[in-house]
């Protein structure tokens, strides 16, 4: 079972997303905010993180940069509704590998996460 770390302040959005992946075989893991998802990469090694760019402690954008510096820093699909191109760009200059909107669609969420499977 592939382990996907889920980032997001919103509870909402968490149980948003869990259910668009219920049925799959992923094994999800939550943090409520940046330092926290930080700490459970080490902790948990997931395979594919699920990220929100507007959340405290620190933001998404800090998030994709603490990533950078790490050696094996898993793949990142960044879920915002700020779709604005340079916010995309700059998550893409970050290290992200896939931008999709919030909320996104569950074949969409699916076939990126799968692409990096």
């Amino acid at each position: 079972m592939k382990t996907i770390l889920l980032v997001d302040d919103s509870f909402i959005a968490r149980h948003g997303i869990k259910t668009l992946l219920s049925g799959e075989d992923y094994s999800i893991v939550e943090a409520k905010g940046g330092r926290e998802a930080l700490d459970l990469i080490e902790s948990e090694a997931p395979q594919v993180i699920l990220l929100d760019l507007l959340m405290p402690h620190p933001d998404g954008q800090a998030v994709l940069e603490e990533l950078k510096k790490l050696t094996l820093a898993p793949p990142v699909i960044v879920l915002s509704a700020d779709i604005q191109e340079t916010t995309q760009q700059r998550c893409y200059a970050l290290g992200a590998a896939n931008f999709l909107r919030k909320p996104p669609r569950r074949e969409d969420l699916i076939a990126a996460i799968e692409e990096l499977l």
